[in-house]
């Protein structure tokens, strides 16, 4: 569905990295802030260490999206994060205390969680901000935010995730039919005739939805308690990036803003 979108303010655009090349062409638009999915930290998108970060002297932000163990805490307690970087944003809450302590904005984002209004003030008493749940409607979006303690994070354009698991998916299954072993496929549901693509590495593998969801017609009317709108480029070509940062048509879809999440198989027509 193509549909034109509002214009976004560029000093509130978070913008993930999927190519350290394309930052210099989201300079040249006015984003100011950066996200870095972390190596060794982070499943389903290309990732940088903190050397690549420190290179890049922008405005950084650290993604994590594993569920770490304990072992893996006292590992990244150990590494020196750059001067460049400004914050965090984790799932893992075993984190919260480590940043907070020293001194980082850490931002909440659990993909399927934080999708009521209650819930988001509970972790907004610790975090700094909350990534709003995609799986909501335009009306619950905005009751979230009319009642939200602090100014939140719309997930605004990318690729919807799916789910993330711990396990090896597509190796596993390419072995078990006795194909090329690979980490990467497409599936297809076949009831309604939607794709999905999973991108898996050693720490598990994450399954997205085809399609990529566009939320920049609803900006204008909650701007008002949003702190970011996180624009998601893995997978993207740079210029339809382009093209979500300067308001123009893309081939997008508005995700659940019209329609409730379906929860039961009962509910499935």
């Amino acid at each position: 569905m193509l549909v034109r979108e509002s214009k976004m303010k560029r000093d509130k655009i978070l913008i993930s990295v999927s190519n350290i090349e394309d930052i210099k062409e989201y300079k040249k638009l006015g984003i100011t802030n950066f996200l870095f999915p972390l190596k060794d930290y982070s499943v389903g998108y290309p990732a940088f260490s903190f050397a690549e970060i420190s290179s890049t002297n922008v405005r950084s932000f650290v993604f994590i999206n594993r569920l770490l163990e304990d072992d893996d805490i006292d590992k990244f307690v150990e590494l020196d994060i750059p001067k460049n970087v400004k914050g965090f944003v984790i799932e893992d809450i075993g984190l919260l205390e480590i940043l907070k302590r020293k001194g980082y904005e850490v931002i909440l984002y659990q993909n399927h969680l934080n999708n009521c209004y209650k819930t988001v003030n509970h972790w907004l008493k610790d975090f700094d901000s909350v990534v709003i749940s995609t799986d909501i409607t335009k009306e619950e979006i905005k009751l979230i935010i009319d009642k939200s303690t602090k100014n939140l994070v719309l997930n605004t354009f990318g690729f919807p995730l799916i789910m993330y698991s711990r396990r090896l998916l597509v190796s596993n299954f390419t072995k078990h039919i006795g194909a090329t072993v690979t980490k990467e496929m497409t599936i297809n549901e076949e009831r309604k005739n939607q794709d999905f693509f999973l991108k898996e590495n050693e720490y598990g593998t994450a399954i997205f939805y085809s399609i990529p969801f566009d939320y920049r017609s609803i900006i204008e009317e909650l701007d008002y308690n949003l702190k970011y709108y996180l624009i998601n480029t893995a997978y993207m070509d740079i210029n339809t990036i382009k093209d979500v940062i300067t308001g123009k048509v893309v081939d997008a879809n508005r995700g659940f803003l019209d329609e409730k999440t379906i929860y039961r198989i009962g509910d499935i027509k």
